[in-house]
């Protein structure tokens, strides 16, 4: 017998969940950016710079998610109260990083994001083994989440805030480098997002016709069509744009350089981040479970055959990551038109 559908949430209750999501993925972005993707100031970043230039208002944000929080905390614990205490240590951070150039900083502020990120998924005790799989599973799909949200959010502010900078050869090169580390760590995001969501998708979901006839389905393909659009534009950085800036570097053309990986590149990405925030948006409405509102049976626990099956799937996952971020055998050229 199918069971209770339950209520949709409020826009209050979307409102605090996105918010919060932010709050754990912009100080992510920002502090992985600085301290491991851009050029560091010391040595003439003037990315980083900008980057550093969004601490500020990146505070601000952490502090409203962080009061919506506690606003829509029904009991206040050590495990509700820990990433919260987490948060407002970034947010001295995100402060004293406005007037300080350590690189040291930047990556403390993304070591507590991540660490408020996981503190709700520690099991206070241990249950069962499916227990202890899906809190660690989410944990790695929220981690992804917000490495690849933060990323995006962050470098499509910096890129758009900075889109009038003329100074030509110093940001195009900064940018360059920028675009092909983010790759590599959203290319290790994507696959844990992909195994872990897999997992966590069949936990909650017994058969494709409940993808559309139980709310909790719906919200749930919703959010995936919007996951294979920021996969798709992804493949689009990696298979057409890079290489075209690769190919425009060595032939020395710093003014298409700069046109692409300093003022096009930005755009792709502030589209693609505006669609990693619907993504967080949909979250909220996943509510229960598609198995229990369509009345079907659990799914079954964990055992060494769903572990045989992970295995499988991390290795073809890993596999499909190394073929997709392989070069272009036949870059552009640099004579094509920038679009």
């Amino acid at each position: 017998m199918p069971g209770p559908t339950p209520p949709a949430p409020a826009a209050i209750d979307v409102v605090t969940q996105v918010v919060y999501y932010l709050s754990l993925s912009i100080p992510l972005g920002i502090g992985l950016t600085i301290g491991a993707l851009a050029a560091p100031e010391s040595q003439g970043g003037l990315v980083a710079r900008q980057v550093r230039s969004l601490s500020v208002p990146a505070a601000i944000v952490v502090l409203v998610g962080i009061a919506l929080q506690l606003r829509a905390v029904a009991n206040l614990s050590v495990m509700t109260l820990a990433p919260l205490v987490a948060l407002m240590l970034a947010v001295c951070g995100l402060v004293a990083m406005r007037w300080s150039q350590s690189r040291a900083l930047p990556l403390g502020i993304a070591a507590v994001a991540v660490a408020a990120a996981v503190i709700p998924e520690i099991p206070i005790k241990f249950l069962n083994l499916s227990r202890a799989m899906s809190n660690v599973l989410t944990a790695v799909h929220v981690l992804g989440a917000i490495t690849w949200v933060g990323g995006l959010v962050v470098l499509a502010a910096a890129g758009i805030a900075g889109r009038r900078n003329r100074t030509g050869d110093g940001v195009a090169a900064d940018w360059v480098q920028i675009w092909e580390r983010f790759s590599q760590v959203a290319m290790i995001a994507v696959g844990a997002l992909v195994v872990s969501g897999s997992w966590l998708a069949w936990s909650h979901v017994g058969t494709p016709g409940q993808l559309l006839t139980t709310a909790y389905g719906r919200a749930l393909a919703v959010k995936l069509v919007l996951v294979v659009l920021l996969l798709c534009a992804g493949a689009y950085n990696i298979r057409v744009l890079l290489p075209r800036i690769r190919a425009l570097q060595s032939a020395g053309d710093t003014r298409g350089l700069f046109h692409l990986a300093a003022q096009h590149f930005p755009a792709v990405v502030l589209a693609e981040s505006l669609v990693a925030v619907g993504v967080l948006t949909v979250v909220p409405f996943l509510r229960g479970s598609a198995r229990a509102q369509a009345g079907s049976p659990a799914a079954v626990s964990f055992d060494l055959g769903t572990f045989g099956v992970g295995v499988v799937l991390i290795a073809a996952v890993a596999a499909a990551m190394w073929a997709g971020n392989r070069r272009s055998v036949t870059p552009l050229a640099p004579s094509t038109p920038v679009p």
